[in-house]
């Protein structure tokens, strides 16, 4: 949010106060184990280091990581960082004013010795980087090295109390800040405050312009105040997983980064993103080499790895690294986008051994895309394919859009997402299977019950697709979102609702020049979450991720891209919008499926043919 510019009183300067403390309880905790307590930019702009009330400290986006107090006995938590002019270092202030030096940072003295009527908030730097200043919760206000004091408000009946401090650029005082947003000003220019206004949060820190002729002010829910500088934008009306402890401004003042108590780290104007604190580590490994176009991967309870490749061989690799091909149906047409495809393993699948494979079929005169049952033997080295199919007669052209991804939802039916076989007609045919999410009961293949119905094939749940790549159903509310590809622009994930229709229809033969969601011809049609826009870079398998292993990431979308060449997540707010995206792997070809293993990782497949492709298993760490 953004107010309107307002004064607030300015406190006489008074002489400072010497005082002292008792330790302040931590914030909700981080996604580090311990809550973010402030922020600081790196001396050249390219990142930014945040700290935790444990000491830890994170480099993030290019700032050099030079130390912290991980793992170490603190007296009292850590309150504040402040980054050292010239660097790179950095300061580390503890609540009991105790101070810790990283880098270029040098020690000049501390209260960690004084008994304090308050505990000390927060810190800032000398503009030559040669002392700094402490400030306390009432005010106080407390100077090192070079750092002159110019006044405090230790002897004040505050309203609020301080919560921080800023240094004014030029080196001839500072700000200090309270929780309502008023301001006092020692020997740096007052140019406003939000101390009349009625907050909805507290106010927890503020930033300087470089050019000390401005500031910005931010409060616990994300709202951002301007000061003579630019409003570039806001965390407020987000849903966020902790209140924003801290802001701090790029060396430029056209940006801006706030810190989350969760570890998110947000960015805007110039303020490139620099991930958050939190963000597990992946290691990469290559669990299967020398395949060519392995379309989708599962991993069974007991550790099988069974995969399909595109040529029409079923395949699969047992824990003792033994890979084997477990199924090899004559019937398979193979052309183009054409072949075995899509794979799901049941969740009973210790009691059933089931597998759900999409196939393009033909008997030599007519084809068509279905879906079979099939059992994997107990020693994982061969496989009886069940019959009749589960669903046929999705119609099949020429191999073009004849893709099928299968997936069991949260509610124990089979769903299904086909292409539109690019045929003009197929995605608005109300009893075509093709261009279609199916959802069917996954033993019997009949419409699973809660389907729309009416005038449409009673299998049918969405209609109006173009060429359904993923499915995806989100943790906890099983809401199912397809992944989908445009013609040259606007490839699409979309949250579904029964009955719903994703807006796609060419015009007859197959004029592909229409908007992917049409919302003129169908102004109901159901809204992406995200588009790719131009060019269309090709999303294929999705799955959220699930489980403590993926730190701050947990409930992201996982997207694997094939003209992109990368696997991107896809954070959405309660309400199903997009928040950002983050690329987590990249320089490993086109990527065609991931699978959320019970392992609790994700299993990905290459798609550049030739025999180099591989099953990649990624683990958090």
């Amino acid at each position: 949010m953004r107010l309107r510019r307002v004064r607030h009183w300015l406190c006489p300067l008074l002489a400072t106060t010497s005082l002292a403390l008792a330790p302040v309880a931590t914030a909700s905790a981080a996604a580090s184990g311990a809550a973010i307590v402030g922020i600081a930019t790196a001396p050249d702009g390219d990142g930014h280091w945040v700290a935790t009330a444990d000491g830890a400290v994170h480099a993030l986006g290019g700032a050099p990581a030079l130390g912290s107090l991980a793992g170490q006995r603190l007296a009292a938590p850590i309150v504040g960082i402040a980054a050292a002019p010239g660097g790179p270092g950095y300061w580390l202030v503890a609540s009991d004013g105790g101070i810790f030096t990283f880098g270029s940072a040098r020690f000049q003295g501390s209260t960690g010795a004084i008994r304090l009527n308050q505990p000390v908030v927060g810190m800032a730097a000398s503009a030559d980087g040669g002392g700094y200043w402490l400030v306390a919760r009432d005010g106080g206000v407390f100077s090192f090295g070079s750092a002159r004091f110019a006044g405090s408000t230790g002897a004040v009946s505050l309203n609020q109390p301080i919560v921080g401090m800023a240094a004014d650029p030029d080196g001839s005082g500072y700000w200090l800040v309270a929780a309502d947003g008023g301001i006092f000003a020692f020997g740096a220019p007052y140019l406003g405050s939000t101390g009349d206004i009625a907050l909805r949060s507290p106010v927890t820190g503020m930033a300087p312009a470089p050019g000390g002729d401005g500031y910005w002010l931010v409060a616990g829910d994300g709202g951002v105040f301007t000061f003579s500088t630019p409003f570039l934008g806001a965390a407020a009306g987000e849903a966020l997983g902790g209140p924003i402890v801290g802001i701090a401004a790029t060396p430029s003042g056209r940006g801006y980064r706030l810190a989350g108590a969760d570890g998110r780290v947000r960015s805007y104007g110039d303020a490139t993103p620099g991930g958050e604190v939190g963000e597990p580590t992946l290691v990469v490994e290559e669990v299967v080499r020398g395949l060519t176009i392995p379309w989708d991967a599962g991993l069974t309870p007991d550790g099988t790895l069974v995969w399909t490749e595109r040529a029409g061989r079923l395949r699969a690799r047992t824990r003792d690294g033994v890979v084997t091909t477990v199924g090899a149906p004559s019937d398979v047409f193979v052309s183009g986008e054409s072949g075995l495809l899509g794979l799901a393993v049941d969740p009973d699948f210790e009691e059933n051994r089931r597998l759900y494979v999409c196939q393009a079929w033909t008997d030599g005169q007519g084809r068509d895309v279905r879906v079979h049952a099939w059992t994997l033997a107990a020693d994982g080295r061969s496989a009886l394919r069940l019959g009749p199919p589960l669903v046929s007669g999705i119609s099949l052209g020429s191999g073009r859009h004849g893709g099928c991804r299968p997936e069991v939802g949260p509610d124990g039916a089979l769903w299904i997402g086909t292409g539109d076989a690019a045929i003009a007609a197929n995605p608005q045919d109300e009893r075509s299977l093709a261009g279609k999410v199916l959802r069917v009961d996954r033993f019997t293949g009949a419409a699973a019950p809660g389907n729309p119905g009416g005038d449409l094939d009673p299998r049918i749940f969405t209609l109006g697709h173009r060429n359904v790549q993923g499915l995806a159903f989100r943790p906890g509310s099983g809401q199912a979102l397809s992944i989908e590809h445009g013609p040259e622009r606007d490839d699409e994930i979309t949250p579904l609702r029964a009955g719903g229709n994703s807006g796609w229809a060419p015009r007859a033969p197959y004029d592909e020049a229409v908007p992917m969601t049409d919302l003129r011809a169908f102004p109901d049609a159901m809204r992406p979450a995200w588009a790719s826009g131009t060019p269309a870079v090709a999303p294929s398998g999705g799955t959220f991720l699930t489980g403590p292993q993926w730190r701050a990431w947990e409930g992201a979308l996982a997207v694997a891209f094939l003209k992109g060449s990368e696997l991107r997540l896809f954070f959405l707010d309660d309400a199903g919008g997009l928040v950002r995206t983050l690329t987590i792997l990249s320089g490993r070809g086109r990527l065609r499926s991931v699978d959320h293993g019970p392992d609790g990782a994700l299993y990905v497949t290459t798609s550049d043919g030739g025999g180099n492709d591989e099953i990649l298993r990624l683990t958090p760490r």
